[in-house]
């Protein structure tokens, strides 16, 4: 399968993590194995990028999916006004900030790409597309 990649802009504002997930689901399509997953992840990292940024009316979020044999991956990026980058959550029973703690459950790899050029980051994860299991003949 050749890969596919899908990028749109989101504003930085409340709607776009529902954006985010209606993209997916209608690039994947409801039938794809991890249209749920990917769905799940969109809405986190756009979620993040959106409340930790520090991103304001009018900036652009960066969303690409890109669809390969064996993973789907998730890519936001951010315009990064904030000085801190992504992070895991050390208090996994807090009522908020556990969007990295469920991309890290779900996805095979995530990890935050920099840039020198410009502030910002990206950040990413590979989801792993599962396939069918085939009864024996």
């Amino acid at each position: 399968m050749p890969e596919v990649r899908h990028e749109i802009r989101l504003s930085c504002g409340p709607t776009s993590p529902s954006r985010a997930r209606s993209e997916v689901r209608r690039l994947l399509g409801h039938e794809h194995p991890a249209v749920d997953d990917a769905a799940l992840a969109a809405s986190e990292l756009v979620t993040n990028a959106i409340m930790h940024s520090g991103c304001q009316a009018g900036d652009v979020i960066g969303f690409t999916l890109v669809v390969m044999d064996a993973f789907v991956r998730v890519e936001v990026r951010d315009p990064g006004a904030s000085l801190t980058g992504p992070r895991l959550r050390s208090e996994p029973d807090e009522e908020d900030g556990r969007g990295l703690l469920i991309v890290q459950a779900i996805a095979a790899a995530w990890g935050v790409s920099r840039y020198d050029d410009r502030p910002g980051c990206t950040v990413w994860c590979a989801l792993r597309i599962p396939r069918p299991v085939l009864d024996p003949p």
